[in-house]
């Protein structure tokens, strides 16, 4: 067994050799990287971040042919020019594709022409760069309709140095973006035009993630959503061009984008999947493309975004960033100045865009809708021949009571009873901001205690910031059976799986200076799976002199029944330095109370920051320091706590006398591999010291996430060399999951093998496998069958599991989610948990009076569907109404009506775009008003002569908004604005203010003639 055993471990090393090999050799056509997935079936792991390494398999090179043009003015750009030209043969090339493409460079012809152009060149084995020119937009005279601009952006970001604005979530899979390798000399090698031809897609949500955008080192935006699939990323156009401040329109509604770059002569049209553009890169390639959207933006691949703007585009994994490096053409000198000129554009954008937007704020109900989940089954094992048939239950349940969200499980197995719940409530714009009661958790408290789950009370008032701010608690509630994935910055933090009690928990989640980007990853025993991001900042942004953060609670400790009662307060006493006072009262082993003092300070810079602790009790003291910070290409902390004659919850007895731990890690961006590096050195009082250090590396071979930790530790004197590999990702049409921990010092075991592998049978039943080697155990080896039945209603599972040593294992589960919407009294039947997930009602109607209300004299509007949302398809029924359910509550939802439902032409909606941040327990209803549009005719004419005054500007203004609509005086004198939605305006004529107006719905008003100087 042992030379076995050895064998698989030299098997092992072979393969990681390999890897790295593969790697170096693939990272220089591109380099790829990902995160990485490494459940632990039986508990959490120890926090420790990821390596990444990423095999693909070089493209086939494309050989350039470089056509003939007029000689550059300039030596140096013709000596480069003649550099980059590659002499190629054609095979007999049809005549008339050779023809079209050495035309004159200012001949137009269509698009289709052009793809054909490319297709047919593509099939000789060359590609040609394309010289043609795109046709001008054809220009008519200014009508009333609003004013020309870029379309709506998704972001309301402004040119910052920290914060952004989040898009939305996605999944941390993250992979480098290979950069152009030139000099800024070069750029501009490729300047003419291509024709490249793409497709589009839908995008998946569950394949974006959160990223950092940094330009020439200065950040643009904390939260920009990337998108990743196939090992390739794709950015948000809208928003980068939003943040460059570039001349480029993204319509979303069209899925189309117009503008230039550099100059208006070099325009840019993507509409109609081809793509014409002036080539700013060295890249002269015109390989067909894939265009992504959603209901925000539409995703480029970062090869295109080179070309397009000449610059150089990076992805850092560890730090899940994006860099843009300086550009001559983006010049950062005059970023600023665009911004000013820019903010007046947008402004005039937003004005004229025509799909306003309603912001929805979050709602509690005085008495909410409810959301349940039932889970129920039978099960017979067989432990040593001795037979037993149980029974299992689970039901979770969430509303709003009394404008509080509620929480409550109850489960029951045969091995007991649990029951947990809470009361809590999110306040804005208040100095209390949040409290909870029932089933809480405390707050960590350095050399106090850390965060513990208990029973009791929690508040949090003023500033959002406390005298720890080295770690965080990320916990939840999920059905039991599921598997949860917990990531910092492409970095596996831990994994759990849910218990009977429903609940998972992360203590001590590194939270580190600068953007930390969270993601949890959810695995149903169905083979449901789901990813939920959220970021969080530490720099000196986050505290403001003069601000103040207060924690209260009282709790009981869930594993001891101990009390503790605390109040900690904090205070920025400037920008970059807090002091904190906690006073803690507490029971200690033997339940005798303890009173502990603490006296804290923090210093947060841009990069750094330094925490400082001192608690006092009545026999002795602990005091720590820590401090931690950032470089260019690595991250570190380290820390140091002495304690003296001091027991706490933390150091039970006072057993450690002193300890340390110093932790590395970063990426090697050109090779997509994350490594880390930390250590732990503990000074015991009664014994020899302990000591402990990983190595991990992280990284992605294709479609799989691959991850090695090697751990020395020396307990008592003991020495132990253990190794742990995971493996996780989809082949084919399987999800696999795969660990192994082996023990190599003082001698090589397999410790344990566990693989999942799971398949969609069709579109309503899964197959699960699960195989588990676990050689100290009294099962040496076992293997779980599952296959799950998808009904509307629910789903139903079948779980068989056979032992090595006879046992064996049956269960037959059945699970149902069920909302009850009670104004109407209809209940949803899903086999989706609505535990979750928020819901919102939309109610649409005729607003005949603008009054934005929905009364009894007005129509339901019936038909109208929206997208950004799972159900699509669904439409407002004879009631106008609407009911959206499975929408993620971590941020705000875009719900966009499409416009084609709309049937009358004449009618339009008070806001295109709705904006909701729900939450479960409560379906949010939203009021939908949708109007007749409103005309406004009058007459100019010129004083003196009564002759029409041709070409004057007449500019119609929202008083409640930024909507303008402009239009101007025709040959006869008569200016028209048509189509104009309700409400109260002002009118101008050549920037004078003539008069107010307010507009009704359906209304046609005629002006009295107006008379004017010559």
């Amino acid at each position: 067994m042992n030379a076995l055993l050895r064998l698989l471990q030299f098997c092992r090393w072979l393969t990681l050799a390999a890897i790295f090999l593969i790697a170096l050799l693939a990272s220089k056509p591109a380099s790829k990287v990902s995160s990485i997935d490494s459940p632990d079936l039986e508990g959490t792991l120890n926090p420790y971040s990821a390596l990444a390494l990423t095999v693909n398999a070089p493209k086939i090179a494309t050989i350039t042919h470089q056509l003939e043009r007029e000689k550059p003015r300039d030596s140096q750009v013709e000596q480069l020019s003649q550099a980059l030209r590659t002499e190629v043969t054609l095979n007999e090339p049809d005549n008339a594709i050779l023809e079209q493409q050495l035309s004159h460079k200012n001949a137009e012809v269509t698009k289709e022409k052009a793809i054909q152009s490319i297709v047919s060149v593509a099939a000789t084995g060359v590609a040609l760069e394309s010289t043609i020119e795109p046709p001008k937009a054809n220009k008519s005279r200014m009508s009333s309709q609003p004013i020309a601009g870029l379309s709506k952006t998704a972001s309301e970001d402004e040119l910052k140095t920290a914060d952004g604005s989040v898009y939305k979530t996605g999944q941390n899979q993250s992979l480098p973006v290979q950069p152009l390798q030139a000099s800024q000399s070069n750029i501009g090698a490729c300047d003419h035009q291509l024709a490249i031809p793409y497709t589009r897609e839908v995008a998946d949500e569950a394949l974006f993630l959160v990223t950092q955008l940094f330009y020439a080192d200065m950040l643009l935006s904390n939260e920009m959503f990337a998108y990743h699939v196939d090992g390739r990323f794709y950015l948000p156009l809208e928003f980068i061009v939003e943040q460059l401040l570039l001349p480029l329109q993204v319509d979303i509604d069209t899925f189309s984008a117009h503008g230039w770059f550099v100059d208006e002569a070099k325009t840019i049209q993507i509409d109609q999947q081809l793509m014409l553009f002036w080539n700013q890169g060295v890249d002269c390639s015109t390989t067909a493309s894939v265009i992504f959207h959603d209901s925000w933006d539409l995703y480029l691949d970062t090869k295109i975004l080179q070309q397009l703007f000449g610059v150089e585009v990076t992805f850092d994994p560890a730090r899940q960033k994006f860099d843009i490096a300086a550009s001559d053409n983006i010049p950062l000198s005059q970023l600023i100045e665009r911004q000013k000129k820019y903010q007046l554009f947008n402004a005039q954008k937003n004005s004229a865009d025509k799909r306003p937007i309603k912001e929805i704020n979050k709602q509690y109900a005085l008495v909410g809708d409810l959301a349940l989940n039932i889970d129920v089954g039978v099960r017979t094992q067989s432990i040593k021949d001795d037979v037993k048939t149980e029974t299992d239950s689970y039901v979770q349940a969430r509303t709003d009571i009394f404008s509080h969200n509620s929480y409550v499980a109850y489960s029951h197995t045969a091995n007991g009873t649990t029951f947990n719940g809470y009361l809590e409530r999110i306040l804005t714009d208040q100095w209390f901001n949040f409290y909870r009661l029932g089933d809480v958790d405390s707050h960590n408290l350095s050399l106090v205690a850390d965060s513990t789950r208990g029973t009791g009370a929690v508040v949090s008032a003023g500033d959002g910031f406390n005298a720890d701010l080295r770690t965080i608690v990320v916990d939840g509630e999920l059905e039991p059976g599921w598997d949860v994935e917990l990531y910092r910055n492409n970095t596996l933090i831990g994994v759990q799986r849910v218990q009977s009690d429903g609940l998972y928990r992360f203590s001590d989640v590194p939270y580190y200076i600068g953007l930390n980007q969270y993601q949890l990853r959810f695995f149903g025993p169905n083979g449901e799976s789901r990813i939920e991001s959220f970021s969080k900042l530490l720099d000196n942004s986050v505290l403001e002199k003069g601000s103040v953060g207060v924690n209260v609670g009282a709790i009981t400790r869930e594993q001891d029944d101990l009390k503790q009662y605390y109040a900690d307060i904090n205070w920025a006493v400037r920008e970059d330095m807090t002091l904190g006072m906690a006073l803690v009262q507490q029971q200690d082993e033997q339940k005798q109370w303890q009173f502990l003092p603490r006296l804290a300070v923090n210093f947060v810079g841009d990069a750094q920051l330094v925490e400082l602790n001192y608690v006092q009790s009545q026999q002795g003291y602990a005091t720590s320091a820590a401090i931690q910070g950032s470089q260019s290409y690595i991250d570190w902390q380290a820390e140091w706590q002495k304690y003296s004659n001091y027991s706490t919850w933390d150091n039970v007895d006072g057993r450690i006398n002193e300890q340390a731990f110093v932790s590395l890690s970063g990426g090697f961006n050109e090779l997509g591999i994350n490594w880390g590096l930390n250590g732990r050195w503990q000074a015991l009082n009664i014994g020899s010291d302990n000591a402990q250090m990983n190595f991990l590396l992280s990284g992605r071979v294709n479609t799989l996430t691959v991850s090695n930790e090697l751990r020395w530790s020396s307990l008592n004197k003991r020495e132990q060399w253990r190794d742990r590999i995971a493996l996780s990702g989809r082949l084919n049409n399987w999800q696999l999951r795969s660990y192994v921990d082996l023990e190599l010092v003082p001698d090589v075991m397999l410790n344990q093998w566990v693989s999942n592998i799971n398949t969609a049978i069709n579109d309503d039943a899964n197959y699960q496998l699960e195989l588990r080697y676990q050689p100290n155990s009294d099962t040496e080896f076992s293997m779980r069958n599952s296959i799950a039945y998808f009904f509307d209603f629910g789903s139903l599972r079948l779980d068989i599991d056979n032992a090595s040593n006879g046992d064996w294992f049956a269960q037959m589960k059945w699970n149902s989610a069920i909302l009850w919407d009670t104004k109407p009294d209809r209940w949803l039947v899903d086999r989706m948990s609505y535990i979750n997930t928020g819901a919102v009602k939309i109610i649409a109607f005729q607003d005949d009076n603008a009054n934005g209300l929905f009364e009894e004299d007005e129509l339901a509007i019936s038909g109208l569907r929206f997208s950004g949302h799972s159900q699509s398809n669904k439409q407002t029924d004879e009631n106008g109404e609407l009911l959206i359910t499975q929408l993620q509550t971590n941020r705000q939802q875009k719900l966009v009506l499409n416009e084609n439902s709309l049937k009358d032409p004449f009618l339009i909606p008070a806001a295109h775009i709705i904006s909701v941040n729900p939450h479960p327990g409560h379906i949010q209803p939203i009021l939908f008003p949708v109007m007749f549009t409103s005309e406004l005719e009058g007459e100019v004419v010129y004083f003196d002569s009564g002759i029409a005054a041709t070409g004057k500007l007449l500019e119609l203004r929202s008083v409640t908004s930024a909507l303008t609509y402009q239009t101007r005086v025709e040959y006869d004198g008569v200016f028209i604005f048509e189509q104009i939605r309700p409400g109260e305006y002002q009118l101008f004529l050549d920037a004078e203010l003539i008069r107010s107006i307010k507009l009704m719905p359906g209304e046609f008003l005629q002006l009295p003639q107006l008379i004017v100087s010559n």
